[in-house]
């Protein structure tokens, strides 16, 4: 049994992804980019540029993305690696899906942590983000060259883009927690990403790398420190690496993450809700995520074997 969205969808995700489509020349600017946007021009590039991953062609690489997109179940994107030294890994296209990793990022990160920030990039997949995840990248790459008039006039529209941007990391951390069944590797990554190589971090001590975040969060309470640091985030297309941290710590800390991760992997047992599929409690009358009546004795999972 697969997954819903629904059950892994950061809340401001989903609050940011309202308020962007609220933007006034939003819908302008998705139906300009769908029509000025030739994804093949981006899918060639890669195809000359990069190097494509196969069963037979790094496999040891390669190897992480199928059981990733089984479990998932979504369709297996193309798999490149990009020379570059900066650690990066990013996702783009519409019809055609591809992932796209830097040899900067291999080397910096071990097997559980390369899988995590895989499974990540398959995460906005899941989550339905990667039409505005290259609509962001390509507004900040070739502005007005894209996008016409539009990007010239909305400087609104950029700052909403980005934000929404920074939110939908949220959701891809959260699924890359569940399908590692923990958040550990993933909180590496954001260590390994915040202070160099495992050469030089691999002893970082995480509680108090945790309690850094604590520091953080509260740093945010005064109003002034507040706006300073939306200010220095503005700009930026993923959250501070202790922002991320603290969200994933406390939602893995939840019977909600515990849920999820029990639907996923065990999904016998899980109980479920016949209209998304996200997780649900034996006792609930109507499910948490869409809101749907329950039928008695709700078991979506056992009535679909058995159907």
């Amino acid at each position: 049994m697969k997954i819903s969205p629904n059950a892994l969808m950061h809340p401001e995700d989903v609050a940011a992804l309202e308020s962007l489509k609220a933007v006034p020349l939003f819908s302008t600017a998705v139906k300009s980019f769908i029509k000025l946007f030739n994804e093949r021009m981006i899918h060639g590039l890669s195809m000359a540029e990069k190097i494509r991953l196969s069963p037979r062609q790094l496999p040891e690489l390669y190897r992480h993305l199928p059981p990733i997109c089984e479990t998932l179940g979504i369709e297996e994107p193309e798999f490149y690696l990009e020379m570059n030294p900066m650690p990066n890994a990013y996702t783009q296209g519409d019809t055609k899906v591809f992932i796209t990793l830097t040899s900067g990022l291999v080397e910096y990160l071990d097997e559980d942590e390369l899988q995590a920030v895989i499974t990540h990039e398959c995460g906005h997949i899941l989550c339905h983000h990667v039409l505005y995840h290259t609509m962001t990248m390509m507004l900040l790459q070739y502005g007005s060259a894209v996008f016409g008039p539009v990007a010239l006039m909305s400087e609104p529209l950029r700052l909403a883009l980005l934000y929404w941007f920074r939110r939908s990391e949220l959701s891809a951390d959260r699924v890359a927690a569940v399908v590692m069944k923990n958040p550990k590797s993933m909180i590496e990554t954001m260590v390994r990403l915040a202070g160099g190589p495992k050469s030089i971090t691999e002893k970082i001590d995480l509680e108090l790398y945790a309690q850094q975040a604590n520091a953080y969060d509260q740093l945010l309470e005064n109003q002034w420190d507040n706006l300073l640091q939306n200010l220095a985030i503005m700009n930026a297309n993923h959250p501070f690496a202790s922002v991320r941290t603290r969200e994933l710590m406390r939602w893995s800390d939840t019977p909600e993450y515990a849920k999820v991760v029990e639907t996923l992997h065990n999904p016998v047992q899980a109980l479920t809700c016949p209209h998304c599929q996200a997780p649900v409690q034996s006792n609930w009358k109507f499910c948490g995520s869409c809101g749907q009546t329950l039928p008695p004795n709700h078991n979506s999972t056992e009535e679909t074997q058995n159907g």
